[in-house]
Protein backbone atom coordinates (compact mmCIF):
# COMPACT_ATOMS: atom_id res chain seq x y z
CA UNK A 1 0.00 0.00 0.00
CA UNK A 2 1.51 2.88 -1.16
CA UNK A 3 1.43 5.96 2.08
CA UNK A 4 -0.38 9.50 1.01
CA UNK A 5 2.73 11.41 2.56
CA UNK A 6 6.43 11.00 1.86
CA UNK A 7 7.63 12.79 5.10
CA UNK A 8 5.56 13.83 8.28
CA UNK A 9 6.73 15.78 11.40
CA UNK A 10 5.34 14.38 14.75
CA UNK A 11 6.30 16.79 18.12
CA UNK A 12 5.75 15.83 21.67
CA UNK A 13 7.44 16.82 24.64
CA UNK A 14 7.95 12.89 26.08
CA UNK A 15 8.29 14.06 29.34
CA UNK A 16 8.68 10.70 29.90
CA UNK A 17 8.64 8.84 26.57
CA UNK A 18 5.91 6.42 27.59
CA UNK A 19 3.97 3.77 25.20
CA UNK A 20 1.67 5.97 23.88
CA UNK A 21 4.80 7.92 22.60
CA UNK A 22 5.64 4.36 20.69
CA UNK A 23 2.22 3.89 19.16
CA UNK A 24 2.38 7.61 18.00
CA UNK A 25 5.39 6.67 16.00
CA UNK A 26 4.56 3.47 14.61
CA UNK A 27 0.95 5.08 13.61
CA UNK A 28 2.81 8.01 12.02
CA UNK A 29 4.65 5.49 9.55
CA UNK A 30 1.22 4.04 8.32
CA UNK A 31 0.59 7.65 7.12
CA UNK A 32 4.38 8.85 5.70
CA UNK A 33 7.34 6.88 4.43
CA UNK A 34 9.64 8.97 6.86
CA UNK A 35 9.19 11.12 9.73
CA UNK A 36 10.64 13.90 11.65
CA UNK A 37 10.53 14.43 15.41
CA UNK A 38 10.33 17.31 17.05
CA UNK A 39 11.06 17.37 20.73
CA UNK A 40 8.85 20.19 22.03
CA UNK A 41 9.46 22.98 25.08
CA UNK A 42 13.34 21.94 24.96
CA UNK A 43 14.46 25.22 26.14
CA UNK A 44 12.26 24.54 29.66
CA UNK A 45 13.17 22.39 33.33
CA UNK A 46 10.44 22.86 35.41
CA UNK A 47 8.01 20.00 37.33
CA UNK A 48 6.13 19.59 33.89
CA UNK A 49 9.22 19.46 31.80
CA UNK A 50 11.86 17.42 34.22
CA UNK A 51 14.14 15.98 31.46
CA UNK A 52 16.42 18.57 29.26
CA UNK A 53 15.73 18.15 25.51
CA UNK A 54 19.57 16.30 25.39
CA UNK A 55 18.18 13.35 28.02
CA UNK A 56 14.70 12.93 26.28
CA UNK A 57 16.50 12.78 22.37
CA UNK A 58 18.92 10.48 23.87
CA UNK A 59 15.88 7.96 25.12
CA UNK A 60 13.81 9.34 22.11
CA UNK A 61 17.08 7.85 19.49
CA UNK A 62 17.12 4.50 21.72
CA UNK A 63 13.57 3.95 20.80
CA UNK A 64 14.14 4.39 17.91
CA UNK A 65 17.20 2.07 17.51
CA UNK A 66 15.39 -0.66 19.73
CA UNK A 67 12.15 -0.66 17.86
CA UNK A 68 13.45 -0.94 14.65
CA UNK A 69 12.32 2.50 13.35
CA UNK A 70 15.86 4.69 13.11
CA UNK A 71 15.45 4.56 9.73
CA UNK A 72 12.09 5.79 8.83
CA UNK A 73 13.53 9.09 11.14
CA UNK A 74 15.31 11.78 8.87
CA UNK A 75 16.20 13.75 12.40
CA UNK A 76 15.25 14.19 15.70
CA UNK A 77 15.37 18.06 16.68
CA UNK A 78 14.54 20.41 19.34
CA UNK A 79 11.83 22.66 19.32
CA UNK A 80 12.12 25.29 22.05
CA UNK A 81 9.04 27.07 23.24
CA UNK A 82 8.10 30.76 23.07
CA UNK A 83 5.19 33.43 23.49
CA UNK A 84 4.09 33.30 20.20
CA UNK A 85 2.42 31.01 18.06
CA UNK A 86 3.61 32.70 15.38
CA UNK A 87 7.13 32.82 16.24
CA UNK A 88 7.20 28.94 17.59
CA UNK A 89 5.67 28.17 14.37
CA UNK A 90 8.36 29.93 12.02
CA UNK A 91 11.22 28.54 14.61
CA UNK A 92 9.89 24.93 14.55
CA UNK A 93 10.04 24.85 10.60
CA UNK A 94 13.41 26.43 10.75
CA UNK A 95 14.65 23.74 12.70
CA UNK A 96 12.60 20.35 10.83
CA UNK A 97 13.33 21.43 7.45
CA UNK A 98 10.70 20.36 5.06
CA UNK A 99 7.39 17.95 5.73
CA UNK A 100 4.27 16.92 3.87
CA UNK A 101 1.98 16.85 6.93
CA UNK A 102 2.01 17.13 11.02
CA UNK A 103 1.12 13.96 12.35
CA UNK A 104 -0.13 14.22 16.07
CA UNK A 105 -3.38 14.23 18.55
CA UNK A 106 -1.70 17.75 20.01
CA UNK A 107 -4.79 20.23 19.94
CA UNK A 108 -2.14 23.35 20.32
CA UNK A 109 0.04 22.50 17.70
CA UNK A 110 -2.21 21.07 15.31
CA UNK A 111 -4.09 24.05 16.09
CA UNK A 112 -1.02 26.56 14.56
CA UNK A 113 -0.01 23.72 11.69
CA UNK A 114 -4.12 23.85 10.52
CA UNK A 115 -4.13 27.72 10.80
CA UNK A 116 -1.19 27.65 8.78
CA UNK A 117 -2.70 25.87 5.81
CA UNK A 118 -0.27 22.83 6.40
CA UNK A 119 -2.00 19.54 6.46
CA UNK A 120 -2.38 17.56 10.03
CA UNK A 121 -3.42 13.70 10.56
CA UNK A 122 -4.61 13.29 13.76
CA UNK A 123 -3.84 10.01 15.71
CA UNK A 124 -6.12 8.94 18.22
CA UNK A 125 -4.39 8.50 21.68
CA UNK A 126 -3.49 5.07 23.11
CA UNK A 127 -4.92 3.97 26.26
CA UNK A 128 -4.73 7.65 27.44
CA UNK A 129 -5.32 6.53 31.24
CA UNK A 130 -2.06 5.10 31.74
CA UNK A 131 -0.44 6.64 28.72
CA UNK A 132 0.04 10.45 30.11
CA UNK A 133 3.05 12.25 31.18
CA UNK A 134 1.41 14.00 33.95
CA UNK A 135 0.02 11.16 35.39
CA UNK A 136 3.50 8.98 35.00
CA UNK A 137 5.30 11.97 36.23
CA UNK A 138 3.55 11.93 39.42
CA UNK A 139 3.79 8.33 40.11
CA UNK A 140 7.19 8.77 39.56
CA UNK A 141 7.21 11.13 42.27
CA UNK A 142 5.21 9.48 44.60
CA UNK A 143 7.32 6.38 44.27
CA UNK A 144 4.80 4.18 42.84
CA UNK A 145 4.49 1.74 39.84
CA UNK A 146 4.97 3.52 36.80
CA UNK A 147 7.49 1.35 34.79
CA UNK A 148 4.71 -0.78 32.96
CA UNK A 149 4.08 2.81 31.10
CA UNK A 150 6.81 2.86 29.13
CA UNK A 151 9.44 0.67 27.33
CA UNK A 152 10.80 -1.66 29.59
CA UNK A 153 14.55 -0.94 28.11
CA UNK A 154 13.51 2.76 28.73
CA UNK A 155 11.91 2.46 32.26
CA UNK A 156 15.86 0.63 33.35
CA UNK A 157 17.86 3.95 31.55
CA UNK A 158 15.18 6.31 32.71
CA UNK A 159 16.20 4.88 36.48
CA UNK A 160 19.70 4.52 36.03
CA UNK A 161 20.87 7.76 34.28
CA UNK A 162 18.45 9.95 34.95
CA UNK A 163 16.34 9.35 38.48
CA UNK A 164 20.07 8.84 40.23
Amino acid sequence: MKKKYQTGLVIGRFQPFHNGHLYLLQESLKIADKIIIGIGSSNIINTDNPWTFEERKKIVKEVLRREKLDKFVIKVVDVPDVPSDFDWLKIANGKTGKFDVVIGNNDWVNGIYEGAEIPVMKINLFKRYLHEGTKIRKLMRENKKWEDRVPVYISRQIRKNILQ
